[in-house]
């Protein structure tokens, strides 16, 4: 069996955290034919970066005690002024995508709340939910795939050979962190690639998240900083603004209500 690269196994050892929930240190050296110092010494690095928490023998997912409804409530005001201020940067008649996240989502319902300008649009995403909010309220497209179970997203190689046949005027993208060294960052590869594969096709990439992702190291790189075009947020620190200004991404800022 040929031992996986360094960053297949970090995912391979995600992936089987996302489907059980937890593994032993003994299932995951069997599970990914390596060995059981190499496990520990990748649960330490996945867990220096917050994606696990480490338990005795094992390991567990680090957002396990955040299933996605409670996540979707974090921050909840702060995305739902993102969504609305998204609505900005969208014109009649466009081909827009949006991403699976909870960000994302808001900007969905934004759209749902704005008829008008909803039926005017192509819009594409794979995200479960989000086509459930936007079914019959725009010319909706679905990417099909493999279901993510943990963000509602369907990815894999059927999802990007669909996201290849399209052009797209606004991607809204978002991200599990904003390294301000490496550039967005997401928890897992699978996501990372389909984002990047989505961002070739796009004319214009909008960052949607949230002030409290500015700063933390993440996991898989899909973009740096300069290959987006505008950032919404709730909030920006000022070390943010001036490193998303040095990359030429203007940064819009959602009022509070």
């Amino acid at each position: 069996m040929t031992q996986p690269l360094a960053d297949e196994r970090l995912n391979l050892i995600l992936k089987l955290l996302m489907e059980r929930g937890a593994c032993r240190t003994t299932e995951i050296s069997e599970r990914l034919g390596i060995s059981g110092s190499t496990v520990r010494r990748d649960l330490d690095l996945l867990a220096e970066r917050g994606l696990i928490r480490k338990v005795h023998g094992g390991a567990t997912l680090a957002s396990q005690d955040q299933i996605y409804q409670e996540r979707q409530q974090i921050g909840r005001d702060e995305k739902a002024r993102i969504g609305e201020r998204a609505l900005a940067l969208i014109e009649p008649g466009q081909t827009v995508y949006i991403d699976a996240g909870t960000t994302a989502l808001e900007v969905a319902l934004a759209l749902k709340r704005a008829p008008q300008l909803a039926r005017s649009l192509h819009v594409v995403t794979h995200a479960i939910n989000v086509a459930f909010e936007l079914n019959g309220e725009c010319n909706l497209y679905v990417i099909g795939g493999e279901n993510y179970h943990s963000t509602y997203s369907l990815v894999g190689p059927d999802a990007l050979e669909a996201i290849a046949r399209f052009r797209y005027d606004l991607f809204f993208v978002g991200c599990t962190s904003i390294d301000p060294e490496r550039g967005l960052t997401n928890s897992n590869l699978i996501e990372a690639r389909q984002k990047t594969a989505i961002m070739r096709q796009t004319r214009r990439s909008i960052l949607v998240a949230d002030h409290g992702k500015w700063g933390p190291k993440g996991f898989a790189i899909f973009a740096a900083l300069e290959e987006i075009d505008t950032w919404v947020t709730g909030h920006a620190p000022e070390d943010a603004q001036a490193r998303f200004a040095a990359a030429g991404c203007r940064v819009l800022e959602a009022e509070r209500r």
